[in-house]
Order: C-alpha cells, then sequence, then structure tokens
C-alpha cells in the first residue's frame, strides 16, 4: 500500500529495493564530490537510512577526503542502480553533518566501531592499533564518527526497458512532480 505522505518517487525507489531483495546492491550506492581541485570523486558508501523523507543517510569518517570536498562544495550526486528492475536513480543535492548523531553510533556493532578507529583513511595500515580497538567493548563515540545527511533536490529515473527506455524526473521546487522526459 502506497505510502501517501512520501514523494512519488520514493515510492518506487521502495518497490526498486524489494525486488532486488537482500542483493549488496540495496545498500550500497555511488557518491559523488568535486575536489578542492575541481576534479570529480566518485566512491561507493552505504546507505544507511532517511532522515526525514527527502534526505539520505551515509556515515563517514571525518578524517575522509569527501569531508574536505563537501566543505568547499556541499553540492553532490548519488547514484543508485537495481539490477533486476534494470533501474538507475540519480539524486542531486547537498550535504551537511548532522551533529546529533549518537543515537547513529548506536546501532553499530562492536566490530564496526572499532573500525573508527583505526588509523587516517589512505594512510598505511597499522595492524597493531587496529587489533587493539578489535578486541575492545562498549567503546565510547569516535571523534572520527560523523553522520552525513543528504537533502535531495532532484531525482532522475532511468528505466532501462525494452523495446524504450523510460525517464522520470521530479524536483524539490517543484513539489516533486513526476514528469516523463526523453531517455
Amino acid at each position: 500500500m502506497p505510502d501517501n505522505n512520501l514523494p512519488s518517487w520514493r515510492q518506487d525507489l521502495k518497490s526498486s529495493r524489494k525486488k532486488e531483495g537482500k542483493s549488496p546492491s540495496n545498500r550500497w550506492i555511488q557518491l559523488a564530490t568535486v575536489s578542492v581541485r575541481n576534479e570529480p570523486r566518485l566512491r561507493t558508501v552505504v546507505f544507511r537510512g532517511w532522515n526525514k523523507d527527502t534526505s539520505m543517510i551515509i556515515f563517514s569518517d571525518r578524517r575522509s577526503e569527501k569531508i574536505e570536498h563537501l566543505k568547499s562544495n556541499p553540492n553532490a550526486e548519488i547514484l543508485w542502480f537495481f539490477f533486476k528492475t534494470k533501474s538507475q536513480y540519480r539524486f542531486k543535492g547537498k550535504i551537511s553533518e548532522l551533529s546529533d548523531n549518537k543515537n547513529y553510533w548506536d546501532t553499530l556493532s562492536e566490530t564496526s566501531k572499532s573500525s573508527w578507529f583505526w588509523g587516517s583513511p589512505g594512510e598505511k595500515i597499522n595492524h597493531k592499533l587496529q587489533s587493539a580497538y578489535e578486541i575492545s567493548s562498549n567503546l565510547p563515540k569516535s571523534e572520527n564518527f560523523i553522520v552525513l545527511n543528504f537533502d535531495i533536490d532532484s531525482v532522475d529515473l532511468l528505466k532501462l526497458e525494452k523495446p524504450i527506455h523510460k525517464r522520470y524526473l521530479w524536483e524539490k521546487k517543484y513539489k516533486w512532480k513526476k514528469t516523463e522526459i526523453n531517455p
């Protein structure tokens, strides 16, 4: 039964996710940012849920390069592709940090929590530092753990159908009205 309070793209996305089942693509999304040198940067991150109806949640390490990118330019794009429905969702919006993130930290497993105490992303691995935290339990919230809020401004859905693809656009400024556009 559709939730009438959600934009129709959320309902389409929910349907795609349901058909995808337990596949990793149900949670793995590609996040694009722009570096301080104005170069595109793309990486896979994990979708962690919704903050309000049109904002995605992503966990990140405060020391990762994407945080510097977002400080200089909060504009970002997320691509989420579902193999079974052959549906590609492109989300455009702005990312900000959620300051109240303790409840998100509490949802992590002890193993996952330990990874936030390792060395900085991109540095050479220090196995002694990693193993020290792997055996710890009840770890306090790491200062490196941050929650990003991706506030969506537009959604572009491309459905790779035969004999002809379908494409739809929703924009916040038009109250999420669905518009069919050329693929």
